[in-house]
This record gives C-alpha cells, sequence and structure tokens, in this order.
C-alpha cells in the first residue's frame, strides 16, 4: 500500500511539475511576444509628414479586395512580410483626397506589387482616377513590368514611364481549369454529381475531362465581352486604335523579332509607354516634378497611400440619420467565418445590428462572392428579409462577383446595382458525393453491415445507393425550383424568363441588367445613394458595420499600422532595390498554372450538401 501511495504521489509531483513548466513556457511566450511588440511599436522611423508639393505613390499590395484579412501573426513574428491584399476602398479614398490636398501635386500609379483585381474593381479604380484628373494635377505612372491589370490603371496616367529591360503583356482574359475525371477513375473514386441545368460548370473537372460545349459557349462570349470593354478602355485613354492593341498581343512574337527581342522598345514603339526611364531618371523627374510644385529640394518627395491615409484620416463623427454598407466577400459558409469568407452566422450578427440600430436608415450589402452553401446563402437572405420587414430599405451593390449563392443573397433586395464588368448570375444548384469503395476494394478493403433502412447504409466507403441518390436529386431539383421562385419574386420576372437566363448561366453585368437580374449600373457610391433615396435622407452619414476586432487582432493591427510606417514608403528616393528586385514579383503563378480550387470543396460544410457555386468566377482576376 504504502508503494501504491509513494506512486501516486510521485506522479502527482511530476504532473504538478509538467503542468508548472508549461504555464511557465506560456508566460515566457507571451512576455517575448509583448517584447517583439513594443521593439516594433518604438523603433520605428521618425513621424512621417505630408511633403509640401509632393506625390502621393498608390502602390496595392497584393489583390485588390472589399475587406482585407487580419494578418498571420506568426508570420510578423517571424519578419515576413503579412500583406496579401489592399482594400479597394483604401485606393479611392486615397486619390480624392489627393485630388482635393493643396500639399499634393500629383499622384504616381506603381503597380508591380499588385497581384489580382477584379475586371469589374478595375473599371471601378479607372473611374476614381478620372475623377482625380479633374483636379489638374499630375498624374504619372511607371513600371519595370505590366501586367494585363497594372496596365489598364496605368493607361489613365498623362505619362507612362517604362523600365529600358521592361515589359507590358496584355495575354487577354481566360480562365482554365484543371480536369481530374479521368484520375478518379484510376484511383477507384466514384464522384456521385447531382445538379439541375445545363451550364453549372463548377462539377465539371469532377466528371469531364474538359469543358463541355455549353460551359465553353456561356464562358467564350462572357471573357469575349469583357476584353472587347479592355481594348475600348485602353484604346480611349491612350488615343490607340483597337486594331493595334490586338495586333501587339496577336502579333507580339512578330513585333518583337522586329525589335531584335527588345519588349520595352517594342511597347515604346506602340505606343503604350511613353518613355524608357530608369529608377535614378525616374528620381530625378520626381524631384523636377516637385520642385516645379514649390517642394524642397532636400525633402521628401513621395509618401505612399497608406501613410497618406493615416496622416489624413477623419474621425467618424454619428449622425442622426445613416446609411449602412455591409461587406459579404468570398465564399458561403455555413456557421461563423473569418474575413474572407461569408459565414451566415457572421454575416447575420452585422445584419441585425444594422436592422436593430435607430441611426442607421438604410443598407447597402456590397457583394463579391461566387456562391457557396445554399443553405447558408437562404439564410442570409432570411435575415435580410428581416431587415427590410422593418422598413429600412435594402440596395445591393456586387463588386467583381456576385453569382450563384453570391445571388441568391441579393435576389430580394429593393435595388440591385453591378458594375458593367460584375459577373454575376450562375442561377443554379449542385451536390456532389464522392464514394471510394471501388478504389478500396482494389486494397482488399470492404464496408459490411446492417442496417434498418437502405438510407442508414450509404456512406463514403459503401457507396452510394439507388434510394440515397434519389433523395439527393429530389433536393437539388427542389433547391433549384426555390432558387427559381425568390429570384422571380425578387425581380417581378417569370419563372420561365428566369430559368431562361438561369440554368447556372454566367452573365456581366451589362447582359443582367438587360435580362432584368439588376435594375442599375454604377459604383458602391451609387447604390448608397439609391439607399439614402430610397430611405428619404437628404443629410446623412455613411457607417460601415463590421465584427469589432478583439484586443489581439487590435493589436496586430496596430503592429501591421506600424511595421507600414517604417516599410511602406517608397524606395524611389533611395534607390536602394534593384529593377529587377521590384520587377520580379510582378507576375503571379497563379495567372501562370490556373486550376480549380480543390480546398473548396473540403471547406464547404452544407449540412445537407447542396451549393450553389460559380467555380469559373474566381478564375477572372
Amino acid at each position: 500500500m504504502a508503494q501504491t501511495s509513494f506512486i501516486g504521489r510521485f506522479f502527482r509531483f511530476l504532473g504538478r511539475s509538467i503542468d508548472f513548466l508549461g504555464r511557465l513556457l506560456s508566460r515566457l511566450l507571451l512576455l517575448l511576444f509583448v517584447g517583439i511588440v513594443l521593439v516594433l511599436l518604438f523603433s520605428g522611423p521618425e513621424p512621417l509628414q505630408i511633403p509640401e508639393g509632393g506625390l502621393v505613390v498608390i502602390e496595392p499590395k497584393g489583390a485588390v479586395v472589399e475587406q482585407a484579412a487580419m494578418p498571420d501573426p506568426t508570420n510578423l513574428l517571424l519578419g515576413a512580410s503579412d500583406v496579401t491584399s489592399t482594400p479597394l476602398r483604401d485606393i479611392l479614398d486615397a486619390l480624392e483626397r489627393a485630388a482635393a490636398d493643396e500639399r499634393i501635386a500629383g499622384v504616381m500609379l506603381s503597380l508591380g506589387e499588385m497581384t489580382s483585381i477584379s475586371p469589374a474593381n478595375l473599371e471601378t479604380v479607372g473611374e476614381a482616377l478620372e475623377g482625380y484628373k479633374t483636379s489638374g494635377k499630375a498624374l504619372i505612372a511607371h513600371g519595370d513590368y505590366y501586367g494585363q491589370a497594372q496596365y489598364l490603371l496605368a493607361s489613365y496616367a498623362d505619362t507612362v514611364y517604362l523600365h529600358p529591360m521592361g515589359q507590358v503583356l496584355l495575354p487577354g482574359y481566360g480562365g482554365s481549369q484543371l480536369f481530374f475525371s479521368e484520375l478518379l477513375d484510376k484511383l477507384g473514386v466514384n464522384v456521385h454529381i447531382f445538379r439541375v441545368g445545363t451550364h453549372k460548370a463548377a462539377v465539371e473537372p469532377f466528371s469531364l475531362n474538359g469543358m463541355s460545349d455549353e460551359s465553353r459557349a456561356n464562358s467564350q462570349q462572357l471573357v469575349d465581352e469583357l476584353w472587347q470593354r479592355y481594348l475600348t478602355q485602353v484604346a480611349a485613354n491612350r488615343g490607340l486604335s483597337e486594331q493595334l492593341l490586338r495586333s501587339y498581343t496577336n502579333d507580339l512574337a512578330d513585333h518583337l523579332l522586329a525589335s531584335d527581342g527588345d519588349t520595352a522598345q517594342t511597347a515604346l514603339s506602340h505606343g503604350l509607354v511613353d518613355e524608357l526611364i530608369s529608377q535614378p531618371e525616374l528620381r530625378t523627374r520626381i524631384r523636377e516634378l516637385a520642385g516645379a510644385a514649390g517642394a524642397a529640394n532636400d525633402g521628401p518627395h513621395t509618401i505612399g497611400f497608406q501613410q497618406y491615409l493615416l496622416l489624413t484620416a477623419r474621425p467618424h463623427l454619428p449622425m442622426q440619420d445613416e446609411v449602412g454598407v455591409i461587406v459579404a466577400q468570398g465564399t458561403i459558409d455555413v456557421g461563423e467565418q473569418p474575413r474572407g469568407t461569408i459565414g451566415a452566422d457572421s454575416l447575420n450578427a452585422l445584419i441585425r445590428e444594422a436592422r436593430m440600430n435607430d441611426r442607421v436608415k438604410a443598407v447597402v450589402l456590397r457583394v463579391d462572392s461566387p456562391g457557396g452553401s445554399a443553405l447558408a446563402s437562404e439564410l442570409i437572405r432570411q435575415e435580410l428579409e428581416q431587415l427590410q420587414s422593418a422598413g429600412k430599405p435594402l440596395v445591393v451593390s456586387m463588386g467583381g462577383t456576385a453569382a450563384s449563392g453570391g445571388y441568391w443573397i441579393a435576389a430580394t433586395a429593393d435595388e440591385i446595382w453591378a458594375s458593367p464588368a460584375t459577373v454575376t448570375g450562375s442561377i443554379g444548384i449542385f451536390g456532389m458525393i464522392p464514394t471510394f469503395e471501388e478504389g478500396m476494394a482494389e486494397l482488399g478493403v470492404y464496408a459490411d453491415g446492417v442496417s434498418t433502412t437502405p438510407l442508414s447504409r450509404a456512406d463514403s466507403f459503401s457507396g452510394m445507393n439507388e434510394p440515397m441518390a434519389r433523395v439527393f436529386q429530389a433536393s437539388v431539383e427542389d433547391g433549384y425550383r426555390r432558387f427559381l421562385r425568390l429570384v422571380s419574386n425578387g425581380r417581378d420576372m417569370t419563372l420561365e424568363e428566369v430559368d431562361a437566363v438561369g440554368q447556372g448561366q454566367v452573365w456581366s453585368g451589362t447582359q443582367a441588367l438587360e435580362f432584368g437580374l439588376v435594375d442599375n449600373l454604377g459604383d458602391l457610391d451609387d447604390a448608397v445613394e439609391s439607399a439614402a433615396r430610397l430611405a428619404g435622407l437628404t443629410d446623412y452619414g455613411v457607417r460601415t458595420i463590421d465584427r469589432p476586432l478583439t484586443p489581439s487582432e487590435q493589436l496586430l493591427q496596430e503592429i501591421v499600422r506600424n511595421m507600414g510606417l517604417a516599410a511602406l514608403l517608397s524606395t524611389y528616393l533611395s534607390g536602394s532595390e534593384s529593377v529587377w528586385e521590384r520587377a520580379l514579383p510582378a507576375m503571379p503563378l497563379s495567372s501562370i498554372l490556373p486550376g480549380v480550387d480543390l480546398t473548396a470543396f473540403t471547406r464547404f460544410n452544407d449540412p445537407l450538401n447542396l451549393y450553389s457555386l460559380c467555380e469559373f468566377c474566381t478564375l477572372l482576376r
């Protein structure tokens, strides 16, 4: 007994020791983290000032999105850059403030680190650049390399500079997916697909070895329209013919041969850029431009647009009447989800907040989503109906994409606004269940057991039996009928009219207006004004309704801001980076090897396994 008691005391002592060491280690790690934070907060540069007669540098990093995700604290602690996106609103606000700021002589576009932006958001930034130019201030662009999206924005500039070893590449719009049907057959994976309509292309990578004729025709007309809009805008901005631009792209190899392979000279000779200059020459031009505006020769001549926004921040003063703006960005899932994904519970909490806030008289839902869970989409739409029933007008503003489930949540709004280049529609629904009975049998593994009903025997290793398959197909067909009915009710269309433009077909915003799927073409500001009009408001404020940051998220945000003050200043004055160090990040790997996002299907959590998703829509960035 004594021996047992001794062993017990020993293990209790060991357990307490391990618990003590664990708590000690956690506290040491916390102290280390706090120490790093303090170093970051207090070791930055001297406070920045807006340079008199200087230039604001619009230098987006990563993807241009409606709402930036929170940074990864691990990357911050390791010293790695965690800036993977830039909010669209930041760019628009910086241009608006720079136009009215007497201290600012001009704006420079430096777009080498912008990796992606939707065609719709491209047009929105383009309109903002046009608005800025009415101020009469300078607008210049410089790049070591211009990709397609980067060049469209650069084409708005008064002067477009290119490095002598640079390039302008305009490959046109397109998107390709990887198809896995043959691979799945070889692995013995049976993918059971349940769908309605002829164009629901999200499931085709798992059932075919290439696009169906219907999906190809529908997708082709969309990219052709977007490409035509692109060419028309660039031609107007640069005073070129569309024929010349088409020749530059289609016959680029021949044009390069004529220029002895000199990509920069080819772009210059075709009028796509105005001058080939190096980084030192660019710094001289900036000093000359700033000097002409009265800037001191020995002072800074540029300021990054993120720092400029911080230094010109305006406090939000609540007004008696406000229009609330809620952002719905990403795929749609059930439950709580982080920024970048639309969680039904997360978004519905914001909608309820807007409904119960007496100051908020109308709401604009800004949608940028290819869809996702059908159930989550309906849960969100029902919450929006509650908002409308409370007497508050609901206006939807479509961003780059509002398709499938993204259109589902928008369909019964009081008004829908879209950009001409918005990708929308894709009214359809599908279910997809993989089973592995054949592949497991090849390995000598079999599933067997007992059941009370045919439905209880259906699982991933026993296969899909006929009764369960009928259940899934009936659910998909019912889901599609529900989708048609809510669009019919919300858009005042007959079921036949909705079905004719449904069945998974995708449309541009311009086409959606023609078919009656949206009410107007315009941007977020237009939608806000319309919401105020519907609510009878003349004097009102605009409030962004978002989930409040936790204390740890606020701390991370401050770290990122401080790091930005230390690192985001443009290096055009210092010349510390080589041309190629700045040029290499210009073309993302995703633009070279696009493919289907397999992780999306493992991330989805619809308990009914019913989805309304436009996979092709996510490729047009």
